[in-house]
């Protein structure tokens, strides 16, 4: 989702009209940090590390937490381009997690019938919504896998062709429409160098760790190792 000076001024409307606004990214909370004191608001995580937050003042608004329930086996890109399917805002749901082998997801919920209406099939599989305790959430954690790539540089815009095996082409538009976050920032330059530590995203596909070179190749190119989030 892009960000401007649009969206950060209905942030800002949304927290002084209601007393509470809908998810955020890492890279809208920076923002409006600058737009308002931080006496007037209190940040609500829903677990350690997440990407998504609440912003509210006195009264958070009513979060519900879904479990997917299928037969076959998907992946944290698969339910993202579902969701994104329904034409939905960014804003209206947050993360979406993996835990003892089930996706979870948080939606605002008056959201909640539109979801269980629409979202009945993710990868040509039929999936079942089911409401579970939000206090569940108190055992969430990020989970990850380590993966090797071979790249020839250490430009984001090469490890991001590689991981998404997309053409140089695909690849640049995705940094044009911001589609590619690095530290919470999407405004990225493509022959940006990556650093161990650097976190980023690729819209659609997911989220992930830079671990550093592991390997230099004998024609000169790096095996990197790189953190997947599920």
């Amino acid at each position: 989702m892009k960000t401007n000076n649009y969206n950060i001024e209905k942030i800002v409307d949304s927290l002084h009209n209601r007393g509470f606004t809908n998810f955020l990214t890492r890279k809208e909370l920076m923002l409006v940090k600058g737009r308002i004191n931080k006496n007037e608001y209190q940040i609500y995580e829903l677990y350690p590390e997440c990407s998504k937050i609440i912003l509210f003042k006195s009264h958070l608004p009513e979060i519900k937490l879904f479990k997917i329930e299928n037969s076959s086996t998907l992946t944290h890109r698969d339910i993202l381009g579902a969701i994104y399917s329904l034409g939905l805002n960014e804003d209206t749901f947050g993360d979406i997690i993996k835990y003892q082998e089930s996706y979870y997801f948080f939606i605002l919920s008056h959201l909640e019938n539109y979801f269980k209406n629409n979202l009945t099939n993710i990868k040509n599989s039929n999936i079942s919504l089911i409401e579970v305790d939000l206090e569940l959430k108190n055992n969430f954690e990020l989970s990850y896998y380590a993966k090797e790539y071979i790249v020839s540089s250490l430009r984001i815009d090469n490890i991001v062709s590689t991981i998404t095996n997309e053409s140089r082409k695909s690849v640049l538009a995705k940094f044009t429409n911001n589609e590619v976050n690095l530290n919470y920032n999407e405004n990225v330059k493509p022959t940006k160098i990556i650093e161990i530590g650097d976190i980023f995203s690729i819209r659609r596909y997911g989220k992930y760790k830079y671990n550093g070179i592991k390997k230099i190749t004998k024609k000169g190119g790096f095996i990197i190792e790189i953190l997947v989030y599920n």
